[in-house]
Formats: structure tokens, sequence, C-alpha cells
């Protein structure tokens, strides 16, 4: 066993403090062992000395192995993340803030029964730069006819060695719902994550959320970015914009449009590409074909008018030259006199 760096979110030295939602949600159902150890590790992150597994097991006369059961009973409760270098040797202990985010929301009542204390979800979501969608047994349970989903629930639990627990679930839909992440887009992200040793939903959808920011997953974003002539990643405000029109529209015609606001503005391109798919949403466009059926019966309206003036002066025209021509075909003129006086000219 190596060296071990325990380190947590914040700290308070010379303070132990346990967490009121631990007490209430979690000490009913942990055993002696893992009671034990997180209660260590807590006491232990004052001091800023690392320690082996064994140190532990010789404290409370446990074996290793018990001590690594319970830090991934632990770990499997988001309590807190454990750490691995490329030989999957354990190398931190990463101890998390405990908090009512971590409960399972279909079975949160605790042994004193005290009501939340999140008097105010819908303004914590709104200062949230990635809103996350709360998703009920209901809606898991549609999921699962996904077979997108269900192939990420499989990659998921490939990874990680276990079966979701329903926390994982949320952070997994919210990864695959919210942000649009592809099986392919999953696997990677897991893949990257393990590799760095970062096994925790909690931990694994922080670097989703980077990677969502960054789009290095959502090629749909860049590719809309760079069809409105923009570089770098969208402000909250375009995101907003582009994920409702991914939602209502295919992307062909995303990019169709916001190529047209490129080339009509050089101001807020965004809002310009907005107004033109509420225009195309009110005429019932829907994809390519649509829009090009259209703007040619635009073009067709439109240039009617200026064909009408040109038929009616070809008529006059007309009109007027079949009347010279009956002018000179049925005038009366002298033509006997009209050679003599050339003649005498």
């Amino acid at each position: 066993m190596s060296i071990i760096k325990l380190y947590t979110e914040d700290c308070d030295p010379g303070v132990t403090l346990i967490s009121n939602v631990f007490i209430d949600y979690y000490l009913k159902d942990a055993n002696d062992a893992q009671l034990k150890i997180y209660l260590y590790l807590i006491r232990h992150i004052s001091n800023h000395k690392p320690f082996e597994i064994s140190n532990i097991a010789d404290e409370f006369n446990f074996t290793e192995s018990d001590v690594m059961r319970s830090l991934k009973y632990w770990e499997q409760k988001q309590i807190l993340s454990l750490d691995y270098n490329s030989s999957n040797t354990l190398t931190g202990i990463e101890l998390h803030n405990v908090d009512e985010e971590l409960i399972n929301p279909r079975d949160n009542v605790h042994m004193f029964a005290v009501p939340s204390f999140r008097e105010n979800e819908s303004a914590e979501n709104a200062k949230n730069p990635f809103p996350e969608t709360k998703f009920t047994a209901t809606d898991l349970l549609e999921m699962s006819k996904d077979e997108n989903w269900l192939t990420i629930k499989s990659i998921a639990e490939s990874y990680l060695e276990r079966t979701l627990s329903a926390n994982d679930l949320q952070v997994l839909a919210h990864i695959y719902k919210d942000f649009d992440f592809k099986p392919s887009d999953v696997d990677s992200l897991f893949e990257k994550c393990l590799t760095q040793g970062k096994k925790s939903m909690r931990s694994i959808k922080k670097v989703a959320e980077e990677e969502y920011a960054s789009n290095i997953i959502n090629p749909s974003v860049n590719a809309i970015m760079n069809a409105l002539g923009t570089n770098g990643a969208p402000s909250q405000e375009e995101l907003s914009y582009i994920n409702r029109w991914l939602s209502e529209m295919n992307l062909e015609l995303i990019l169709e449009g916001c190529r047209k606001a490129k080339m009509s503005t050089s101001g807020n391109r965004i809002k310009y590409a907005n107004g033109i798919f509420n225009n195309w949403k009110s005429e019932g466009i829907k994809t390519i074909d649509d829009m090009a059926k259209a703007e040619e019966s635009y073009r067709m309206n439109r240039d009617l008018p200026k064909k009408q003036p040109v038929s009616s002066k070809q008529n006059t025209r007309s009109s007027s030259s079949n009347d010279i021509y009956k002018q000179y075909k049925h005038g009366n003129y002298d033509f006997d006199a009209l050679e003599r006086e050339i003649r005498s000219n």
C-alpha cells in the first residue's frame, strides 16, 4: 500500500464536526466498521499528515480489506472520493461536504423527521450555471425504453464495476438529458475520469460540466457558434437559446438559419437568428426543404408585381404597333403625286 493523502473541500482545524445530514440519514444504515473509519477520517483531516491503509487497520484491529470495503461503501454514498494512480493504487481520499443533495429524493425521510432546510430551491437553480433536471422514478422508468439510455447505464456500470444507486442515476440522467451526451461521449467521459482516478459520480459530474461548458463533447454547439461566426464558448444566455433550438429543430435547419443571420447582421446574431426561427416556426417550416419551398414562393410573389407592368407595356407597345400598321395599311395616300414630287426634286 502507498502513502495516502487525505484532504477535504474545506477544513476547520481543531474542530471535529459531524454533519447533521450525516447523522440524520447515514448513521442508521452504516455498520460498525464503516462508522469507525469515517469518524477516523473526519478526525484525522485536521492533522494534515499522510497515512496508509494499514494505519487504519491497526487502529481498529481490522483487515486492510475491511478498510477498503468501508471506503468503497462511503464512495458509493458520495460521501468521499477515492483517487488512484495509473497502477490502480489508492493515493488519495477526498472528503465531501455532506448535504441533502446526496440524498435520494424518493427516500428523504431521516431518523428525526426534520423538514428539509432547502427552502428556496428555485433560487439555487437560478444561480446554478448548469440547471439540473430532477428526474422522478416515472421519468427513469420511461427512459428505460430508450436504447441510448440503456447503453449509457451499461457503460457507467461497467466502468464503476457496481450497480448504480438512485443518486448515480440522477447524475447520469442529468449528463445524458441536460448535456445531450451520446453513448460514445459518456464512454469517453468515464474513461477519462477513471484514468485520472476519479471514480465518484460527483467527480464525474464536475468533469462533464467542464466539458459541456467548453464544448469538448457537444459538437452541435460548436457547429452553431461557427455558423454564427462567433469564436469561443457561448455565454449562458446564448446557450439557453441554442438548447431551445436543438430541442425544437434539427441541426441542419439551425445551421442554415445561423448562416443567414451571419450574412444579414454584424450585431447580435444570436437574437437575429432567433427571430428567423420564430418566423419559420409561425410558417410551419421544419426542414431545409420546407425553407427552400417557402423562399421560392416568396421570390415568385415578390417578383410578380414587377412583371405585370412590363407585360402591360408590352401590350401597349403591341397595340400601338398595330395602330400604326393599320394607319399605313389603310391610309388614303396619292402615290402618283408622291412619285411626281420625288422626280421633280
